[in-house]
């Protein structure tokens, strides 16, 4: 099955000059909006999703041009499986779209599990959900929301009240759309929208004026404040024994992208994303360990093949644990050294018995990834004194066969 279905001409656009405070007020605008195109004369040239914002030290008269990323392209003909994964290991929610060197559109991580959904009844919602659950409470502040977000690699955050009951959810997004409407309400000026200065939207009537007052004092205040003013409510819920399609079909009737996922009394025992979602419609019958990769472009001269051998290493010396999948994630420092970047490297290993974790950081992916490895390996020793790890039970892989089975479909 393939995508050309699932291609779509609608999206938000800049140019590569455009003011990265016109990007703000462009995702404050169109609240649905998680990533803008950036179009030079009408040739695709990168994107900026609003996770690039919350983390940008930048400054807000910079161009889009600094902060741009470039995600894979994928072609009209492109099978579901491929454009799943590049949408797992790019972590941005719309890829574009080519038809040969011509640029035609895009996809989203939207348009791309409605064209799925009916498929997804093959798995229930225990098969994909994370249930390693990393959460905030309603007076947690927003600096630690914000903490936690780029040390575990997170995009959203559920909120549990002194009961222990989900209350609601904190995103990324919301942090952007947040911080940009209270900069505007505290200092003046209008972030809503671009001028006849910094671009167009897709949309004709997507323009509008504005500006940033004096940000002193501003960005300590905001760090204060709790996540009670910020978080999404109420918190959406979802049984593990629930097919997978029924939990697609809330997240897109309630536009939102995750689900917490809760026990027979109400409370959490994990989450559910549109990425967990993603990732399963990556899965084979190989008889590699699933390994996901985040930071790829990081990777330098560091291949798929080196990472899955020296992941399943580790994995053959230790027992009575099974994994269920690794994750391997790059992240760029600005520190360099004769050209080589400082990298930071985390290998999490998700397994029945718990999440497993080592980081390194050292100049360059490999050496990052040789440390984290190391670290990950001591770590397992000292937490479970094991020998070996058991592969995926084989019953969990016979239990995906029927999703698999669509893909072969003309």
């Amino acid at each position: 099955m393939d995508i050309r279905d699932a291609c779509s001409h609608e999206f938000e656009s800049v140019s590569p000059e455009t003011t990265l405070s016109k990007v703000r007020g462009a995702f404050t605008t169109n609240e649905r909006a998680r990533v803008v195109v950036v179009l030079d004369d009408g040739d695709f040239v990168g994107v900026v999703t609003r996770k690039q914002l919350l983390a940008s030290k930048h400054s807000p008269d910079e161009k889009v041009r600094s902060v741009m990323g470039t995600p894979p392209r994928v072609s009209r003909t492109e099978d579901v499986r491929e454009t799943a994964r590049l949408f797992v290991e790019s972590g941005v929610d719309l890829l574009p779209v080519f038809e040969g060197d011509e640029f035609f559109g895009v996809v989203t991580v939207r348009d791309l599990l409605e064209h799925v959904q009916e498929f997804l009844d093959a798995l229930s919602v225990e098969d994909v959900a994370t249930r390693e659950l990393v959460t905030a409470e309603p007076d947690t502040t927003l600096g630690e929301v914000i903490n936690d977000i780029r040390e575990f690699g997170i995009s959203r955050l559920p909120v549990i009240d002194e009961d222990g009951d989900p209350v609601g959810m904190v995103s990324v997004y919301d942090l952007v759309g947040f911080t940009v409407r209270e900069m505007q309400r505290q200092q003046g000026g209008s972030t809503e929208g671009f001028d006849e200065h910094g671009g167009r939207g897709s949309r004709d009537d997507y323009n509008a004026t504005g500006g940033f007052g004096e940000r002193a004092g501003f960005a300590a205040r905001m760090l204060d404040l709790p996540a009670r003013n910020l978080m999404n409510t109420p918190a959406h819920t979802i049984e593990p024994d629930r097919l997978l399609d029924d939990a697609v079909e809330r997240m897109l009737e309630n536009d939102i992208s995750s689900l917490v996922v809760v026990d027979g009394d109400g409370r959490p025992a994990g989450i559910v994303t549109t990425t967990d979602v993603l990732r399963s419609l990556t899965w084979t019958e190989e008889e590699h360990m699933p390994v996901r990769v985040f930071g790829v472009d990081l990777m330098d001269l560091l291949t798929r093949e080196e990472i899955a051998d020296r992941v399943e290493a580790i994995e053959a010396k230790y027992d009575e644990m099974s994994v269920i999948e690794a994750q391997v994630t790059f992240q760029k420092h600005r520190e360099s050294n004769r050209g080589m970047p400082l990298i930071r490297a985390t290998v999490r290993l998700f397994t029945d018995r718990g999440t497993h974790a080592g980081t390194g950081e050292e100049y360059g992916a490999e050496a990052a990834f040789d440390g984290a490895c190391d670290l990950l390996e001591r770590n397992v020793l000292d937490e479970k004194g094991r020998n070996s790890i058991k592969r995926k039970p084989e019953d969990a892989r016979e239990r995906n066969e029927r999703l698999l089975e669509w893909w072969l479909e003309p």
